[in-house]
Formats: C-alpha cells, sequence, structure tokens
C-alpha cells in the first residue's frame, strides 16, 4: 500500500544519511518510477527529500530540516494515528497495522499515553452494520489496479440496466455519503466516471497499464446539479417518524406542534429517491406543500396500492 510505504520510506531516510532509489525499488518490490512518485508525495506533505544522480548520489531528507525542525509535531502524529485508524476500519490486510505500529514507536514514552488518549476520543468506523462488508473483494481489486497503474474490467448495474466495461482507469477511491466509490477514467468516451462499489461485480485487474491523470474533483459537477435541483418541502410528521427523519435533517428543521406532531421543512429532489423516501414513512408522514409533490405522492401511493388489489395470476 503506498501510505504504507511512503511512511516505511521517511522511517529509513532518518536513519540513515541517503538511500538509492534502485535499493528502494528492490526493497518494496515496486519500479523506480513509483519510487520517485512517493517522494514527490512526501515532498508535498512537506517534508523535504532532495535527490541527487551519479557517483555518492541518493535520496535524503534535508539534515538541517531532521535537526532543527524535527519531523512531526504531537499533533501532526495524532493526525496521522487517527487517519490509519479510519483506514484500518475499512482495508483489510497487515501493511495498516503494521504502519500504526511503525508510526506510534516514532513517539517518546512521555508523549504516548497523551497522545493514545487523544486519539480514543474519536473513532470511525466505516463497516457494513450487518455482516461483513460486501466491497472488500472490489476494494483489494481497485487498490491493486491503483498500486500497479493497471486497467480494470467489470459489469455495472444502474438504472440504465447491466454495462460491460473494459480498459477502464481507476484513478480514487472516493467515500461519500456512505458509500464507496470509483472514480475512473474511460478511454471510449474520454470522459469521467463515478462507479457505486456496491453496484461493481465480477470485477477483473487487466495487464494493461496506464498513465496517471489529473482527475477532476469527484462530486463538484453532480453536487452543483443537485443543488439547483433542491427545494423546500412542508411536512407534517408524527413522533414515531422524527428519529428517522433525523438521518434526512437537523433539528433546525424541525419545528415541536405539540400533541406529539412536528412540522419539517425539508429539502428535497423530485425524483425517485426522493418520493421514495416519502413513501418509506407510510402513515407516519403527511406533504402540505407543494401541491404538485403532495399530488404526485398520492399518485405513486395510489400505483403501489393497485400492486395489491389487482388479480394476480
Amino acid at each position: 500500500m503506498k501510505l504504507e510505504r511512503m511512511l516505511a520510506i521517511v522511517m529509513l531516510l532518518l536513519q540513515r544519511s541517503k538511500v538509492r532509489g534502485k535499493d528502494l525499488a528492490e526493497m518494496f518490490e515496486v519500479s523506480l518510477r513509483t519510487i520517485y512518485r512517493d517522494i514527490e508525495s512526501i515532498n508535498a506533505a512537506g517534508i523535504p527529500i532532495t535527490t541527487s544522480s551519479g557517483v555518492g548520489g541518493g535520496i535524503r531528507i534535508m539534515e538541517q530540516y531532521k535537526l532543527n525542525k524535527g519531523l512531526f509535531t504531537t499533533d501532526d502524529m495524532i493526525a496521522m494515528l487517527t487517519g490509519l485508524g479510519i483506514m484500518q476500519s475499512t482495508f483489510s490486510g497487515k501493511e495498516v497495522s503494521n504502519a500504526l505500529v511503525k508510526l506510534k514507536s516514532f513517539v517518546s514514552e512521555d508523549q504516548f499515553h497523551a497522545m493514545n488518549m487523544k486519539t480514543n476520543q474519536m473513532m470511525v468506523d466505516l463497516t457494513s452494520w450487518i455482516g461483513v462488508n460486501d466491497s472488500d473483494a472490489v476494494i483489494q481489486s481497485i487498490q491493486l489496479a491503483l498500486e500497479k497503474m493497471y486497467t480494470l474490467a467489470f459489469s455495472y448495474y444502474n438504472r440504465k440496466g447491466n454495462e460491460q466495461l473494459q480498459g477502464v482507469e481507476p484513478q480514487r477511491l472516493v467515500f461519500k455519503a456512505s458509500h464507496w466509490y470509483v472514480q475512473a477514467y474511460l478511454p471510449q468516451t474520454q470522459n469521467y466516471r463515478l462507479f457505486k462499489l456496491r453496484k461493481m461485480y465480477a470485477v477483473r485487474v487487466e495487464d494493461t497499464p496506464f498513465t496517471q491523470r489529473i482527475a477532476p474533483h469527484p462530486f463538484s459537477d453532480f453536487t452543483n446539479q443537485m443543488r439547483a435541483r433542491t427545494f423546500p418541502i412542508k411536512l407534517l410528521i408524527n413522533s414515531s417518524a422524527l428519529n428517522r427523519m433525523l438521518d434526512y435533517c437537523t433539528m433546525d428543521h424541525i419545528t415541536d406542534l405539540g400533541d406529539e406532531q412536528y412540522q419539517v421543512n425539508l429539502p428535497f429532489i423530485d425524483d425517485d429517491y426522493g418520493f421514495s423516501i416519502l413513501m418509506s414513512f407510510g402513515s407516519s408522514l403527511r406533504c402540505v406543500e407543494p401541491e404538485h409533490v403532495r399530488l404526485e405522492l398520492m399518485h405513486r401511493m395510489e400505483k403501489a396500492i393497485q400492486q395489491y388489489t389487482r388479480n394476480v395470476p
């Protein structure tokens, strides 16, 4: 894993005055190009690493930085330990666990207790509530493709039906609103797409290499489109629906009317997903306005009732 390798490179350079890029590539069983990409990422994180070629050349951390500034502050270490803890809750394998152990060994015994208390004040668990995280195998395939920079082939099911895709260039894994996605570039259509991991199956890493691209923000266009379509609707709910309604808005959107009744001003998009949310509340919810949303909700409920009233062979 890239993060584990980068941490190991930094630790190694702290112990040695310099290391050859070729030796690092052999040590981590990756290409020399991958090592230099790691060095660029470490530099971008604020740790000044220099490289030199020729006799006596190699990769090193600037001595002045090591002696005068120190590598990580306590807050830096807490941030990294927290981030690795989040990754450990999602990604299987020993790499993250090893990185956690190595990173903790960086701090003195005096600092460790205070840091341990702070890191334990927050916990993030991205695994599913029920059963095993069914995206594990897909995530591992995507991680391998990202690491090797190989294309992916997979089947994908969406509202338009089933797609068979090949030669897909994965750019990054993205976690958004309780779901994992992979942002990828499609050379055939020359555009970027987001694929929800739960809808991907028969995922296969191909042996076709690709060159890393500068991917746009994965959600900027979609977010702008959704914001433009969002408008408030007024709902009445009873107390039995309040707890679930807080999954979709905050108490700032809710007014207590007394007698276990609440008014909700809900940000809403009038598509299938939006109406499915309203219908899921059943008789605990009533749409007050706007009129077109109330009428459409009634129409959809009538169609649902027809599924039970018509004769089925």
